[in-house]
């Protein structure tokens, strides 16, 4: 009674995630619901020499090799860390794939393309060593919510960014965007993108090439990111051919689309979770 009483006042504080993007408290109440202590998992690994370059991984329980996702947070360039999103890691290690969380640098000390270079960066770490850590490296999907939507949009379609790092876009088999902002002013975002015009650095001006399917999820409710960005995004990826979903999720906020990745509370939500896993399980490869 106790657990049911604490999980429906978690519910209904899920709401508030999105309206106190400066606060953590209410992702350390998913995570307060999310049980790892059976899972392996590794903290702070380092993918870089900067203090932010560290990941955290999560595994299934189930022995053997697994597909990989590699989850981006969001909050603005400016908040949050990859231990705030632990809901997510044990959400997705629950479905059978190894989980990475990444940090990476934030502004104000760091503008663009700081957080996509370090983003792409990650992405180079785990394909060279999450086999270590029972992942597949043929198998590696890349998910991102909000500023870490655009983090892995940006990462995937930034030919240049992936270049540097030796890696090419069809080294994934898959790209989620979560209510993530692809094409807009940089001007509403000062300090983000510098002096950069719209088209230099949004990723609906970079959609070119040979491309891994998309799939973008928008909530319908959202109050910090337009989903304009979506519709862009979804039209620039059809104009080069790249196979792309494009989901408007009824009823929720910018805050509620990722709570209800957590998977003990995803089905007091419409499909969040479940739509992602069919996507990953749809393009996964096949042996």
């Amino acid at each position: 009674m106790i657990c049911k009483f604490l999980l429906a006042g978690a519910l209904l504080s899920l709401p508030l995630v999105a309206q106190a993007q400066d606060s953590k408290t209410e992702l350390n109440l998913l995570n307060t619901f999310t049980v790892t202590r059976d899972l392996k998992f590794y903290q702070n690994l380092a993918y870089g020499p900067a203090a932010r370059q560290k990941l955290n991984i999560y595994l299934p329980r189930q022995k053997g090799t697994h597909p990989v996702v590699v989850f981006v947070h969001g909050g603005s360039w400016r908040n949050y860390n990859k231990d705030d999103f632990e809901f997510v890691g044990e959400s997705f290690a629950r479905a059978g794939y190894v989980t990475v969380l990444i940090n990476y640098r934030l502004v104000p000390d760091f503008s663009y393309p700081a957080f996509v270079e370090d983003t792409v960066k990650a992405f180079k770490w785990t394909k060279d060593h999450i086999a270590e850590y029972a992942g597949d490296p043929q198998n590696i999907f890349v998910v991102g919510h909000s500023a870490g939507a655009y983090n892995v949009v940006e990462g995937i379609v930034n030919e240049t960014l992936l270049s540097a790092e030796g890696l090419k876009a069809n080294d994934f088999r898959g790209v989620v965007g979560i209510a993530g902002p692809y094409d807009f002013d940089p001007k509403y975002t000062p300090g983000v993108f510098g002096t950069h015009l719209q088209t230099d650095v949004m990723p609906a001006s970079h959609v070119h090439g040979n491309l891994p399917p998309f799939l973008l999820l928008v909530a319908q409710n959202d109050e910090l990111v337009d989903p304009s960005n979506g519709t862009s995004m979804e039209k620039a990826l059809q104009k080069n051919g790249t196979p792309v979903e494009f989901v408007v999720v009824p009823k929720v906020n910018h805050g509620e689309i990722v709570g209800a990745l957590m998977r003990r509370f995803s089905g007091f939500f419409p499909p969040v979770r479940e739509t992602i896993l069919n996507f990953l399980q749809k393009n996964l490869r096949k042996p």
